[in-house]
């Protein structure tokens, strides 16, 4: 067992541990059933990003340069 920890907007938390609540469902049994309903089926969550936005990050210097920066840092942490 293991124990996972995300930061969510308030009003978010609140709003789904009531919601959970009134159908009187442990909101941690939730969060396991979309864990495991994802992992065996991760088409279900469909993300998209449009390649023109990616485009327009990259083209940006000073998002580049900040992405660059973070990239650094995380090999100083991780390597």
């Amino acid at each position: 067992m293991t124990t996972y920890q995300i930061r969510v907007d308030k009003e978010l938390k609140n709003n789904f541990l009531k919601t959970t609540k009134e159908r009187w469902l442990d909101w941690s049994t939730i969060i396991r059933y979309f864990m495991e309903s994802y992992t065996e089926k991760p088409e279900i969550v469909n993300f998209t990003v449009e390649k023109d936005f990616l485009d327009w990050i990259m083209d940006d210097k000073k998002i580049v340069s900040k992405l660059w920066k973070i990239s650094n840092k995380l090999d100083d942490i991780w390597f």
